[in-house]
């Protein structure tokens, strides 16, 4: 009977032993199987890694776009993984910049990022497919054009200035309950741009043109670049020169090192709301009511500059009711 309790105990040792050893075993193969599946996210891959012998491209299945399904037992599925599933194409704010380089074309580079050459074009002004090696252009994150909200607009109005999707944009920007403010920037999906603002002709019925209560931003300097985003023009002056509210209003936005603009604000004039774009210094925040001729900050080179002016204001009016107020200067001119 003694023998027999000791053989018993024996086989339990072993089963024990063995039993122990094969959970250890198991462990480490689950964690170091998880944390290759971690790097793989964090290099930026949404699916597990190739090189991960415990799982192959077989393993997990998508469903409809929305559920994950399993074809092989339960692993180790990081939310992160269904999360990246679920993204768009890219966001709003994935807006890239890309340095031209050596033979690149308009049309391979829109092959690149499978946008339309037409967006590249209109994003960034180019006229006769003209670029060169070490130009910066900005590539948005689908085929369509760039909009800032004027005072007034909705979203129904935008698609059809635009001959877009109402629905499109709205998906597309995450706008909640078709609420937009002004000056907030939006990607219109499948969009054109609209036609050029038309020049306002003051008459003796009429008040006169917005360019009469509009003061030169930049004391001293000089246009550098006529009207270009369709409703922008650059004034010239060295960096940490003065830069001034052309009218009064209310400061709606401030951004500090946002790309492509830089260093920026935005001030609601009344007509419109105006861009004042890579600046150096900002002495006004969002809510400051700022009057004709103030200090809002310093001229700059911040942001998506592109090297041929240097130093300069990038002013913007962001509406297609009235004409930039120094749309009518030409280069070289001082407003």
């Amino acid at each position: 009977m003694k023998n027999r309790n000791e053989g018993n105990l024996l086989l339990l040792f072993i089963f024990f032993f063995l039993f122990t050893s094969f959970y250890f075993s198991i462990s480490e193969t689950f964690s170091g199987e998880k944390e290759s599946f971690s790097e793989s996210l964090f290099n930026g891959s949404p699916f597990l890694s190739y090189e991960t012998p415990f799982y192959d491209e077989e393993s997990l299945v998508f469903s409809d776009d929305a559920y994950l399904l399993s074809k092989s037992p339960s692993y180790f599925v990081d939310s992160q993984t269904l999360g990246m599933r679920g993204l768009e194409e890219r966001t709003n704010e994935s807006i890239v910049s890309h340095r031209v380089e050596e033979d690149e074309s308009v049309q391979s580079i829109a092959e690149k990022y499978g946008i339309s050459t037409d967006t590249i074009r209109w994003a960034n002004d180019i006229e006769n497919d003209d670029i060169e090696k070490g130009d910066e252009l900005l590539i948005l994150p689908t085929t369509g054009v760039i909009y800032y909200v004027e005072r007034g607009d909705t979203v129904g109005r935008i698609a059809e200035i635009h001959k877009a999707k109402k629905e499109d944009i709205v998906s597309f920007n995450n706008i909640k309950e078709n609420r937009i403010t002004a000056g907030e920037r939006l990607i219109i999906p499948g969009g054109e741009p609209p036609p050029a603002p038309r020049v306002e002709q003051p008459t003796p019925q009429r008040a006169p043109s917005v360019a009469s209560s509009f003061i030169n931003p930049v004391p001293g300097g000089v246009i550098t670049q006529g009207v270009h985003s369709y409703n922008a023009v650059d004034i010239a002056n060295p960096c940490g020169s003065p830069l001034l509210a052309s009218a009064s209003g209310r400061v709606v936005q401030r951004g500090a090192g946002t790309w492509p603009a830089g260093n920026f604000v935005k001030i609601d004039h009344g007509q419109a709301v105006f861009l004042y774009a890579h600046m150096q210094d900002i002495y006004v925040s969002t809510g400051d009511y700022v009057r004709q001729g103030q200090q809002i900050g310093t001229v700059g080179n911040t942001g998506k500059t592109v090297g041929r002016t240097g130093c300069h204001l990038h002013f913007d009016a962001l509406s297609l009711s009235i004409r930039n107020p120094f749309a009518h200067l030409p280069t070289g001119a001082r407003p």
